[in-house]
């Protein structure tokens, strides 16, 4: 019998632990959070019109999966979210690049952005009514609009946080201003940029709930409103688990995303 192999064991299932940790902990954070959620489900808060256990949830999820009515308000709420996040992402960096690199532009439109960024934009849901019809380009706006101010502010302030000692060391190596926008304010400002499009991602979504609460006939966040008139308590802690799946889902790509281009920030 060699008495180095169950410390080689240990030691082998202590590397994978320390290469995993943060997954594992997140993983272990989801898991208790679900043990807790069923367990003051099921003997403290007893009331079904209030809170439902999680195993309760995931049978209707089972059963409107089978049915395929989850499938249709889910399909719709990827849509909307998709396309309005995608178009306030493609604007709100391409402002934020313009606005930090440009004095003059940054003067025109910041105080513009201020006022909008600070308009609550979900009183201005008649006039995308009024312009846009009720169909998903209705939608697609309002979640566009919530979500493009987050990414321009955040590219804008990474853009103007670069250290000008570095600026000036590409310049002393005559640098373009092509090349230094590129090889230096662009690397600089990435992490701002992905914490401007997480940001982007908690707002697109409160976009399609409140969008399908107003004018939809079929998503998740319909679902969730139908759901709370008929006090179908299951339905709607459904729609918000989906909601709450897809937010993790968003950030933890953003995150992977920043690990490859910018993997300086993990060290």
């Amino acid at each position: 019998m060699n008495p180095r192999k169950p410390f080689a064991a240990t030691s082998t299932w202590r590397n994978v632990y320390l290469e995993n940790r943060t997954k594992i902990r997140a993983v272990s954070s989801l898991i208790g959070g679900f043990v807790l959620w069923e367990f003051v489900s099921r003997f403290v808060l007893t009331n079904r019109m209030i809170i439902v256990p999680f195993s309760t949830v995931m049978v209707t999820m089972w059963e409107l999966a089978r049915s395929g009515e989850l499938w249709k308000h889910v399909s719709a709420s990827l849509t909307e979210f998709a396309l309005g996040f995608s178009m306030a992402a493609v604007a709100g960096i391409f402002l934020g690049f313009l606005t930090g690199t440009s004095t003059r532009a940054r003067e025109y439109l910041e105080p513009l952005v201020s006022a909008l960024y600070a308009t609550p934009l979900v009183a201005l849901i008649p006039f995308y009514i009024v312009v846009f019809g009720i169909h998903v380009a209705s939608k697609v706006a309002l979640v566009f609009t919530i979500a493009v101010f987050p990414i321009l502010i955040n590219t804008q302030a990474g853009i103007l946080s670069v250290e000008r000692n570095l600026l000036e060391v590409a310049s002393s190596f005559r640098a373009s201003r092509l090349q230094i926008f590129f090889k230096v304010q662009i690397p600089a400002a990435l992490p701002f940029v992905i914490s401007g499009l997480r940001l982007g991602v908690g707002r697109a979504l409160t976009g399609v709930v409140v969008a399908e609460f107003f004018f939809a006939t079929a998503g998740v966040g319909f679902m969730i409103s139908i759901a709370s008139q008929n006090f179908d308590t299951a339905r709607v802690l459904l729609g918000v688990f989906i909601f709450s799946v897809a937010g993790v889902a968003a950030i933890g790509l953003l995150q992977r995303i920043e690990k490859r281009m910018a993997p300086w920030r993990s060290t």
